[in-house]
């Protein structure tokens, strides 16, 4: 974090901690302690300046706003429901919270303390190490991604080892085609649909069934029928493979498993790619062929995988830049939800995941399971919700 400071006024630079994977490069203006305003940095390599609508209306507008925050500890004062709430102070909170937890141990076991989290903020500290204080009391965590994109972090895992560190933003400029699977960057990815989709000449191809704004701005639109993306993959696997346009080397030296997927890949023709997908054999040629000269970019977003078995399309997507080669090098790899602070704790940074007491507890459940734990008054004696909020959102 950089900083300078001249009579009590300050620029911080970092970055918006939001549930947004442009991770912004922002400044923060501070004067004698108190933020005055948040505006995009220009020098991040990334994002290069603008703000997003959101954050350049709640930076600088609701979040500095004491009356719209909670400031202090309120303690409800009436029934659940009803609203009311009094103020108390933070040493009452905690003690209260820490005699709660203690009766609750000693009477019923630790593990009968839940606590559900997600992304209210992306931040290490904030985002991340409440986990530390949770499970070395031994409470149980809901695992927060049950319903949201653990499936395509499974399947990429499964295939590549790794799903957060596909690509390097930096080399977006050496794509010649970037094949953008369920997703929809034009709305919810503004500067990478500037930057990377518009400013350097890569072939863009758009893989989705709704015709969103990203759609109708591409050079290939492939409209798939819902629930058929894998078919799609293994036609176009089947095109890569026909036409040698697999990479043998890379296979040969980097990719296990390719023999025996191959006779399924060598079934799986163009005629009854369309059959399946309802798109038309020459927009599947056209597509495998730009995908597969390379170096080309495959972006994969959350809707591809929210559908039944949904990591095993991801997996069948997967293959597309594990037989071409078009991973591991500048314009290549794969995209989704590139997670900074797993490639930090990977890769020398701040190691969170490495330190004692960390995952010696019970096992996280399902949020499919609390409707059901919640029926049950011996199963939860006590919910703490931090950095989500479930009522809205789950």
């Amino acid at each position: 974090m950089n900083m300078s400071a001249t009579n009590q006024e300050q620029w911080i630079k970092t970055t918006c901690p939001r549930d947004c994977y442009d991770g912004c490069g922002i400044i923060v203006h501070k004067r004698n302690g108190e933020i005055i305003k948040v505006k995009g940095n220009r020098d991040h390599p990334s994002t290069r300046g603008p703000l997003c609508a959101k954050c350049a209306v709640s930076y600088n507008g609701v979040w500095l706003d004491e009356n719209a925050r909670l400031l202090y500890p309120l303690k409800r004062s009436g029934k659940k429901g009803s609203g009311k709430f009094e103020r108390i102070s933070w040493d009452d909170a905690l003690a209260e919270v820490a005699n709660r937890f203690g009766d609750i141990d000693r009477e019923h076991g630790a593990d009968r303390i839940y606590h559900t989290h997600y992304t209210g903020t992306c931040s290490v500290i904030a985002g991340q190490f409440p986990k530390r204080f949770f499970n070395h009391i031994g409470a149980t965590e809901v695992d927060p991604d049950t319903i949201c994109n653990a499936a395509g972090h499974a399947a990429l895992s499964y295939v590549f080892g790794d799903s957060a560190a596909g690509f390097d933003p930096r080399t977006s400029k050496d794509s010649k085609c970037i094949l953008i699977w369920g997703a929809n960057p034009a709305h919810c990815g503004p500067h990478v649909y500037q930057h990377w989709l518009r400013e350097h000449g890569a072939k863009v191809i758009v893989i989705d069934p709704v015709r969103t704004e990203t759609a109708t701005s591409a050079d290939l639109h492939l409209q798939v029928r819902p629930g058929a993306d894998a078919a799609l993959a293994f036609s176009m696997l089947h095109i890569m493979k026909k036409e040698s346009l697999v990479d043998e080397n890379y296979i040969k030296n980097h990719v296990q498993g390719y023999q025996e997927v191959l006779p399924s890949i060598e079934n799986c023709t163009p005629e009854w790619g369309q059959s399946e997908t309802g798109i038309p054999t020459t927009l599947i040629e056209q597509a495998a062929r730009s995908y597969a000269r390379g170096p080309s970019l495959l972006w994969l977003g959350q809707g591809l995988q929210r559908q039944p078995q949904g990591g095993n399309i991801f997996r069948a997507c997967a293959m597309l830049p594990a037989i071409t080669g078009n991973i591991g090098k500048p314009g290549a790899g794969f995209y989704y939800l590139n997670d900074t602070i797993g490639i930090g704790g990977r890769r020398g940074g701040p190691s969170i995941y490495e330190k004692p007491q960390l995952n010696d507890g019970p096992s996280p459940v399902s949020q499919m399971d609390i409707p059901a734990l919640l029926q049950d008054p011996a199963a939860i004696r006590s919910y703490v919700v931090w950095n989500c909020n479930p009522l809205a959102s789950n």
